[in-house]
């Protein structure tokens, strides 16, 4: 686990500025895949990337972010598909498996979480996953492509139970320009 407190100042302010930019510009909510090395500022292990949620509008102390607890979900997008999410944040946040894999945690077995709030709080979260996490997030992809109605029909009824959720069902990866 992070100290979210000495880690905070090593984050680049470039990057934190260029995601902040973007968010503004953007309606729909969405998560930045960033290698490591990048978010840090710093030549680092370059397999590893972060998942950057930008809640520029919730202040840190309205997220649980320190949770470490993890769940899985089938959750409905705006367009009326089926999405697979992992759940953080004592389950107020659903980001979607498509981020997740792209952030390569099933490689790792490890999510790196870069929390950016709008109190300016910087937070940074290290979640464990194990093999039945995967394996869950899979089997809820399987559900989400079958559009099985009776896992729906459950999936809506948790839905309705936790109408707070933050879903973040886009991604966009940042890459590393290449050294010259």
């Amino acid at each position: 686990m992070y100290d979210s407190l000495a880690a905070a100042p090593e984050i680049n302010p470039e990057l934190v500025t260029a995601i902040l930019e973007h968010c503004a510009s953007n309606s729909d909510r969405t998560a930045y895949v960033v290698p490591r090395s990048e978010l840090r500022g710093q030549p680092e292990r370059q397999d590893e990337s972060f998942v950057v949620v930008a809640l520029t509008d919730i202040p840190a102390g309205e997220i649980d972010h320190v949770a470490r607890q993890i769940g899985v979900e089938v959750r409905k997008c705006p367009d009326g598909t089926d999405v697979e999410c992992l759940t953080l944040a004592a389950g107020s946040v659903a980001i979607s498996g498509r981020t997740i894999q792209v952030a390569g945690a099933s490689t790792n077995s490890q999510l790196l979480v870069a929390w950016l709030f709008a109190d300016n709080a910087v937070e940074l979260s290290e979640y464990a996953l194990s093999p039945e996490d995967m394996a869950d997030l899979q089997a809820a992809s399987q559900i989400a492509q079958s559009h099985a109605d009776v896992a729906l029909e459950e999936t809506a009824k948790f839905k309705d139970a936790k109408k707070s959720v933050i879903e973040i069902f886009e991604h966009v990866v940042v890459s590393v320009k290449p050294s010259p």
